[in-house]
């Protein structure tokens, strides 16, 4: 989180790993000698700009150096290249795909727009018997009659920028700023130009701009005019995993006047990196599972034939950039040699491409949500997980809280972050396994809670943690529900589901985003599929896209 006033960002604001470890072995949470390090990296980063030995990324101009100070960062060029490297390998894996292999995700693609087709009866009839009932009930709906289109009527509104609000969780966050009256604009790529969340009341104007992975120079460029265009004073990136680096980065292309709530570029690059969180983890004295860091196929080998260099334990072989197409694969060492050959030859593993292979833990997974300001912890919230959760309501782990508590802490650093865990059924100790640095569908716990917006708007003022109402009830998506109840045939668990909790889109009092989602965002990305064949896994609602071999 950043506010441009036009100096050099105060130490939370900033994270470097060489100066971490010297100070979190050396003297702990010095901010003097802190401050005294990251000036020498900056001038460091400085010099190289200056005289040319700074690098960018293949596919990224030189140019980037000039307009974003910042990324001239280790651990931001890392994320860059690997951002690079990932969308090259997926475009190449693709093209060796066959006309036949391209065949079945059209078919799919096309008989789920059949599926949905049947499906609007049901929405629209439903969603308009809820709409009646709450507003029978004395209920208004969301931004009717006070519609904040501009900064002109109902007097003066300050404007806020939500990005990648195509996801739930940024719908969310729209409706929390809104309700806290503030004019609300939201930005996407040109491609989510179809997004439901643009049909939101809450919504006062929406923009896309060139996506960062295609044009990261026009990419900042777009955000920098926006942002003066709307005289914004607030801006919330609600990033996809490959593009969370890019939105750190817009710190340096803002309006002074414009708070960024993203962490730094470094601490972002770095979280991302899970041998290096696990890394800071471990000096920190926070509890993290081991790990051992590949970046070839050999490397893989050579570990699956040392079973006593793994404390003859089972371990996970994951990748550390984000790949849609693997994440769920859980393939696990020590395995037979040609199991192992035969997965590797359907992965990329290199220097940029690397992997992990991590103690694999066997227990309760556990996922958190958290506002960071300073080392504090704003906001707060938990949840039991899984690889693909949607399903959502908060637990209130007193462990999981004093993790989050400490690493906010020991790092200072202020910005959104989402932890995952594992709490290890052999000896029940809690693990963080991974961090994501950027808003987690676990803020959607907040549905009905009136303070969210305060942390991000007014975040010195937050006296105590903002927490989910004791009361809240859990969110769900209720089409995914429907297809679990087709698939299980579990009717009474389905029906607690859905009877004990809300919908995680469809609001009464603005439902629009809802048909917005269900009836024109995923149809036109079946559309699209249709077209290309891309192969894909599933349609995740939860970020609203259909989960493509090489997607985001």
């Amino acid at each position: 989180m950043s506010h441009r006033d036009g100096v050099n960002d105060p130490p939370f604001f900033a994270f470097n790993q060489d100066a971490a470890t010297e100070i979190l072995t050396s003297t702990g949470s010095d901010v003097n000698k802190y401050r005294s390090a990251m000036q020498g990296k900056d001038a460091l980063y400085k010099a190289r700009r200056e005289n040319g030995t700074a690098k960018a990324p293949p596919g990224i101009s030189q140019q980037i150096f000039e307009l974003i100070p910042q990324a001239n960062d280790e651990e931001v060029l890392k994320a860059l290249g690997q951002n690079r490297v990932g969308k090259e390998n997926a475009a190449v894996e693709f093209a060796k795909t066959s006309i036949i292999q391209r065949t079945w995700p059209r078919l799919r693609s096309i008989a789920t727009l059949y599926i949905l087709a049947l499906s609007i009866p049901i929405s629209v009839w439903g969603g308009l018997l809820l709409v009646v009932a709450h507003v029978l009930k004395g209920h208004r709906l969301i931004g009717w009659p006070l519609n904040l289109r501009s900064n002109t009527r109902q007097g003066y509104h300050p404007t806020a920028i939500v990005t990648g609000a195509r996801m739930t969780k940024g719908l969310h966050l729209c409706r929390h700023l809104h309700k806290a009256g503030w004019r609300v604009v939201l930005v996407d790529y040109d491609r989510w130009w179809m997004q439901g969340s643009r049909l939101s009341s809450c919504c006062a104007a929406f923009h896309t701009v060139v996506d960062p992975e295609q044009d990261p120079i026009g990419y900042f460029k777009a955000i920098s005019k926006l942002a003066r265009q709307e005289r914004a004073k607030l801006y919330v990136p609600v990033s996809a995993p490959t593009t969370a680096i890019y939105d750190s980065l817009t710190q340096d292309v803002l309006p002074k006047d414009c708070v960024c709530w993203t962490l730094p570029p470094h601490l972002t690059g770095l979280l991302d990196d899970k041998t290096a969180f696990t890394d800071l983890c471990n000096k920190i004295g926070l509890q993290v599972p081991r790990c051992f860091r590949v970046e070839s196929a050999q490397e893989v080998r050579d570990l699956n034939a040392s079973p006593q260099k793994l404390g003859n334990k089972k371990y996970l072989l994951k990748s550390i950039p984000y790949d849609p197409a693997h994440r769920a694969d859980l393939f696990t060492l020590p395995s037979k040699a040609e199991a192992l050959d035969r997965y590797l030859d359907v992965i990329q593993i290199s220097q940029q491409r690397p992997w992990i292979v991590q103690e694999y833990l066997d227990g309760e997974e556990l996922s958190t949500y958290a506002v960071a300001y300073k080392g504090k912890v704003l906001a707060y919230a938990d949840n039991e997980a899984s690889l693909s959760c949607l399903s959502y309501g908060h637990i209130e782990s007193k462990e999981i809280w004093t993790w989050v508590q400490k690493f906010c802490k020991e790092t200072s650093c202020s910005g959104q972050l989402c932890f995952d865990y594992m709490r290890n059924s052999a000896n029940g100790q809690l693990y963080s396994i991974e961090c994501n640095p950027r808003t987690s569908t676990v803020i959607t716990e907040f549905h009905d809670h009136p303070g969210l917006a305060e942390a991000f708007t007014n975040p010195d003022k937050v006296q105590d943690t903002i927490r989910p109402l004791n009361d809240s009830p859990p969110v769900y998506w209720f089409w995914n529900e429907i297809a679990t109840l087709v698939t299980t045939g579990d009717f009474k668990d389905w029906w607690k589901t859905v009877s004990t909790g809300v919908d995680a889109t469809f609001d009464p009092s603005d439902p629009l985003p809802f048909f917005g989602l269900h009836y024109m965002q995923i149809p036109v990305l079946l559309l699209r599929n249709v077209w290309t064949g891309r192969p894909w896994k599933k349609i995740d609602l939860c970020i609203g896209k259909v989960v493509e071999l090489g997607g985001d």
